[in-house]
């Protein structure tokens, strides 16, 4: 489990990134690889009743770790699609604590 949710970015490109970024960020959360799940979100971004080009946004849900893993988390998932968008492209992460009592699998709570 931490879920990873991507938007503002192809397919493509998750797909491409989905294995080495899964590979660095297993260790740095203390999660087995097979955790993982990545999902690619469609979007459309819209302002002032127009479709305006947007930015990559990766949500990050997860039990919470201290903040320097958070850092440290943020600034891999920054680095690897900064690698793909661009210096100038502004990459927003965002984190979601889950508790394990409200987190359920196979009918099962974690906490």
């Amino acid at each position: 489990m931490p879920h990873l949710r991507f938007r503002g970015l192809s397919r493509e490109t998750v797909k491409q990134i989905s294995k080495s970024l899964v590979d660095t960020l297993s260790p740095l959360m203390g999660s087995p690889l097979d955790h993982f799940t990545l999902e690619f979100i469609p979007a459309e971004f819209v302002a002032k009743g127009q479709v305006v080009s947007g930015y990559p946004i990766v949500e990050v849900l997860w039990f919470e770790r201290p903040l320097e893993i958070q850092d440290k988390v943020a600034a891999e998932i920054t680095a690897t699609l900064r690698a793909r968008v661009g210096a100038e492209q502004d990459i927003c992460v965002i984190f979601t604590k889950l508790e394990g009592r409200q987190y359920y699998e196979n009918g099962s709570h974690f906490g």
